[in-house]
This record gives structure tokens, C-alpha cells and sequence, in this order.
């Protein structure tokens, strides 16, 4: 009995062995890795040949060591021989014009060493760094300066801006190349207000060249300048003097520039802030964000007040909690930490390895960036 009992359990692992044994392997969702070199990092040694062993193995999704380009991985069995991979692979976001260009990812780590010229992808100059390593992060003599990039990228992302160019200047002056617009930025300050507006300037020039001066912008209604391809100079490019449709005293039709008011009677009056009044003391706001009359873009979106009697009187604003960018002990850029009672978190309400508070208040991180929480700047 013993005999049939082992008998049973060597056939059985010789099914399992042998008649599940992956042999074929279909990848799907790859672009600039070839299905060989996937298959090659999952089936590396004598089990993850086995098609049960390797579903197993990998039945939470994991990343392979062997395949740390890819972001997201989901294997299926087709048959006990056949199996499906469907990958995401990480997508390069800008790279460094060296002696070969250096390609990395929305965390700063090198995916690509080589000849290749992506058009879809920036080229990031002035900025010195040393010999990179592949799936290693990039070796910039700043770590704040990769920090600026990695979160000028993910700006540039957002607000869906295909730049081709992102350049440093000797005193770390930002300049982007969009387009015929080359779009100088100044210092690493209000990156963000800047990027949405840009977005906002750029959508109403209509394809003209030249340079956008937007050192001294922090999105409080600063005039911009815009030079153009012959020399000439103009503010607020994209915009009409006073961004109302009504007299010079900015009454009008109901409607401002900032946008069509939804519940407006009357002839109503067309702020600077984008929001119009009606006779009845009813105000209402633009969709969006409002645009101020020089053109650029108030993400505060200001809010009229209804039925007060008084047209067009703001409710009190609710402070907002600041958000920043900080490196954790991984090396990984997190973008939504934030301090709550001395404590640096992520967005949702995690402490982040590596990051404290120091006796001033400020966070500093992994990389000893020190960050002003109450403004989400870096501490000069």
C-alpha cells in the first residue's frame, strides 16, 4: 500500500513538473523591451520554468528584480505550457545629453543608456553629473537640482505641455522650450502657479515665437512679458486690456473674460477676479479658474456671494494645507507630503521613512532638502 501511496505521489510530481513546464511565453504591453528579454527575467531558474510555480510566485503582482523597468506586471495561464504577461513598462520623462543620452523616470532612475533621440521626450541641459548606471538613480551633483526636474516634469505632465528643452543657466535659472516659445522661469519658486498659467498663456498666442518672461511670477496677477521673434515687446500676451466686454469702468454685458457667469441678471459688473454680479445681488463665477485682467490664471477661483444684497462679496476663504515634494529613505520622490503635528506624511496620513521635522519647523528629507511647510519652497 505504502509502494502505491509513493508510486501515485512520483507520478503526480512528475505530471507537475513536466506537464506544466512554460514553453511558451506571450507579452503583451511592451514597447521598448522585446518579449524574449521579459521572458528571460520571469523564467530565470529551474522553478519559474514550472507554469503553477510561476503563477504562484507572482500572484500579487510583484516586479521582478530582474525586470526593473517594468511598473506593472499580471501573468495568466493559457494552457499548462502557455502563459500571458501583460506589462507596463515606465516611461522616461526626460534625459541628459551626455556622451550617450541618459533616459529616466518620473523617480529619477536611469532606464535607457543609448544613441536614441525620443522626440516625445525633453532633453534637460546644464546640469552636471557623473557616469550613470543602469536602473540606478541619476547621478546629478545635486540632489535638489534632480529634485527640480523630477518635479518640473511631472508639472509639465499634468498640465499636458509637451516641452523639447528644459535648460539650466550658470546661476540655476530654469528656461523651457515649448514649441517657438521659449519660456524662462527663473529660480525654483511657485514652479507650479507658473506651469498653470503658462499653460493658460500658451493656449491663447495662437503658435507665435519668441520669449516668455516669467521670472517674477508667483500667480498673484504679476504682468508678463513676452518678447517677440522680431524684438518686439508686449504684457499679458493673449489678452485684451481690462478683460471685460462692458466701458473702461469694467461694466458690461454680464460676461468676463474669466468666464460666462451662470446666474448673472441684468447688466452685471465684470470684476478683476473673473466673477460677475447681477443687479439682484447675485454673483456667480466663470467654469474654472478665473483670469485676472492681465491674462493670467487665479487657481483661487474666487467665489461671489449669494443673495447677501451685496453683489459680488466673497465668502472668507478656508486656509489650505501646503503640499510638497520630498525624497524618502528609498529614494523615491513623493509629491503630496505635508507636516501634521511635527510629522512629515504623505497624503494619506503615512509618515515618510527618512523625513523629519527639524527645530525650525521645516521638513527636511531623505536627501537633506530642507522645505518651508508652510510654502512647500526649499530653505535657501
Amino acid at each position: 500500500m505504502r509502494l502505491i501511496s509513493v508510486a501515485f505521489l512520483m507520478i503526480a510530481a512528475a505530471v507537475i513538473l513536466l506537464g506544466f513546464r512554460v514553453r511558451t511565453v506571450v507579452v503583451t504591453g511592451n514597447t521598448r523591451h522585446t518579449g524574449q528579454e521579459i521572458a528571460s527575467g520571469l523564467s530565470h531558474d529551474f522553478l519559474t520554468q514550472n507554469t503553477l510555480y510561476l503563477l504562484w510566485k507572482y500572484r500579487k503582482e510583484d516586479i521582478p528584480e530582474a525586470l526593473p523597468y517594468l511598473n506593472a506586471m499580471k501573468i495568466k495561464m493559457q494552457s499548462p505550457s502557455r502563459i500571458e504577461v501583460t506589462v507596463t513598462e515606465k516611461e522616461p520623462v526626460g534625459y541628459l545629453d551626455k556622451e550617450s543620452n541618459i533616459y529616466f523616470d518620473k523617480d529619477g532612475m536611469v532606464l535607457e543608456i543609448s544613441d536614441e533621440v525620443y522626440e516625445d521626450v525633453p532633453v534637460v541641459t546644464g546640469v552636471s553629473a557623473g557616469e550613470a548606471v543602469l536602473y540606478q538613480r541619476v547621478p546629478t551633483d545635486s540632489s535638489a537640482q534632480l529634485r527640480t526636474i523630477l518635479s518640473l516634469t511631472q508639472l509639465l505632465s499634468y498640465q499636458e505641455l509637451r516641452a523639447k528643452e528644459i535648460r539650466f543657466g550658470e546661476n540655476m535659472d530654469i528656461t523651457v522650450t515649448i514649441g517657438s516659445v521659449d519660456a524662462v522661469l527663473g529660480q525654483d519658486e511657485y514652479l507650479e502657479e507658473k506651469i498653470a498659467n503658462l499653460r493658460a498663456i500658451l493656449d491663447s498666442m495662437d503658435g507665435r515665437a519668441g520669449t516668455l518672461h516669467m521670472e517674477n511670477f508667483t500667480g498673484k496677477n504679476e504682468p508678463v512679458t513676452f518678447t517677440n521673434s522680431d524684438g518686439t515687446e508686449e504684457t499679458n500676451p493673449g489678452s485684451s486690456e481690462g478683460n471685460s466686454s462692458g466701458d473702461e469702468n469694467g461694466t458690461g454685458d454680464g460676461n468676463a473674460a474669466g468666464g460666462e457667469g451662470d446666474d448673472s441678471s441684468g447688466d452685471g459688473a465684470g470684476a478683476d477676479d473673473g466673477t460677475v454680479s447681477g443687479e439682484d445681488g447675485a454673483g456667480s463665477t466663470g467654469e474654472g479658474a478665473a483670469q485676472g485682467e492681465d491674462g493670467t490664471v487665479d487657481e483661487g477661483a474666487a467665489q461671489a456671494g449669494e443673495g447677501s444684497g451685496e453683489a459680488g462679496t466673497p465668502e472668507e476663504e478656508q486656509p489650505q494645507s501646503t503640499t510638497f515634494m520630498v525624497f524618502n529613505s528609498s529614494g523615491t520622490l513623493v509629491y503630496d507630503a505635508h507636516v501634521v503635528n511635527g510629522v512629515v506624511v504623505d497624503g494619506n496620513g503615512n509618515p515618510i521613512d527618512g523625513c523629519s521635522v527639524n527645530e525650525d519647523g521645516n521638513a527636511v528629507d531623505a536627501y537633506w532638502n530642507v522645505i518651508d511647510p508652510a510654502t512647500g519652497q526649499l530653505v535657501q
